[in-house]
């Protein structure tokens, strides 16, 4: 169960892409779940007004340099060497080109509404990239992909493939740097933890479908193990049957680490009411990195 009481710090790391795919006071558990990567991201990166303040961490230890306010409304520093690229990582085998220029992906898929923001930040300086392509897709509540059948990669082997593109769509950053999506909060399958996979693309054009341009990221986006486990055990996702990989378990989150956990705030008072997530990643938006290998 999840201990409301408290901010929740994401754990140690541990996608094959789907199988082969203080103090201080903080709000409650349930109004703001911070995770490391926004932490990094928002110290790392907050704008310097060229002065070296001494501000104290939440840890009640101090420091000075550059600083920036995080979502639970304390403030904390970190050097700037600390802004660095996210990691890539593989886009498993359930990308599909062309996904559809909308903001809502959700298609009346049934699970707990999640408004998923994706701020795109540039090396070297970190700065807000705006005009970005941002592409994201997951699965649903029950596992499953749009465009495959079936909720394990044997299944989808053997069930071919849809024309379903729910869950899957692409937005543009704005002058903040942010995409945002209206979705629900993904369920799990086969052989991985929770996830939202996404992209950053640079140089096309938008339209009905986002063309040309090239992909300057692969990452993938995860959640509170104590909050997804209990969001797991509600409506839709609960009828999901066999055992879930955690993050511990799960050989991407290995890879990218606790720095690649979501920050959620809850929109109200009940879990099932819904959440803000907001996940923050740097890139080169010059670069065309290597594909990461499929596990």
């Amino acid at each position: 169960m999840v201990d409301h009481g408290r901010v929740i710090h994401p754990s140690s790391p541990s996608d094959p892409g789907r199988a082969a795919d203080g103090g201080v006071p903080l709000p409650s558990r349930r109004q703001v779940i911070v995770g490391a990567a926004a932490a990094l991201v928002l110290a790392g990166c907050g704008g310097d007004d060229g002065a070296s303040p001494t501000t104290t961490v939440p840890d009640g230890e101090t420091t000075a340099s550059s600083s920036a306010s995080t979502t639970a409304g304390t403030t904390t520093t970190i050097p700037p060497e600390a802004c660095v690229l996210s990691p890539e990582l593989t886009a498993g085998p359930y990308h599909l080109d062309g996904h559809l220029a909308r903001a809502d992906i959700t298609e009346g898929r049934p699970g707990v509404p999640l408004e998923f923001r994706v701020k795109v930040l540039a090396l070297p300086d970190c700065t807000p990239l705006e005009g970005a392509a941002v592409d994201v897709w997951h699965c649903d509540a029950g596992g499953e992909y749009s465009g495959f059948e079936g909720n394990s990669l044997g299944a989808t082997q053997a069930g071919g493939t849809n024309d379903e593109r729910f869950l899957r769509g692409v937005q543009l950053t704005d002058v903040d740097g942010v995409a945002t999506f209206t979705t629900i909060f993904p369920g799990w399958y086969e052989g991985r933890t929770v996830h939202i996979h996404l992209q950053v693309l640079e140089g096309g054009t938008l339209a009905d479908t986002y063309a040309g341009g090239h992909v300057a990221h692969v990452g993938q986006a995860f959640f509170d193990e104590d909050l997804t486990a209990d969001l797991m055990a509600t409506g839709a996702y609960a009828a999901r049957t066999g055992t879930r990989l955690t993050n511990e378990q799960d050989s991407i989150f290995g890879q990218g680490g606790s720095g690649t956990i979501t920050t959620l705030t809850a929109v109200g008072s009940d879990p099932t009411d819904g959440y803000v997530g907001e996940f923050t990643c740097m890139v080169d938006p010059e670069a065309t990195p290597d594909p990461a290998p499929l596990f």
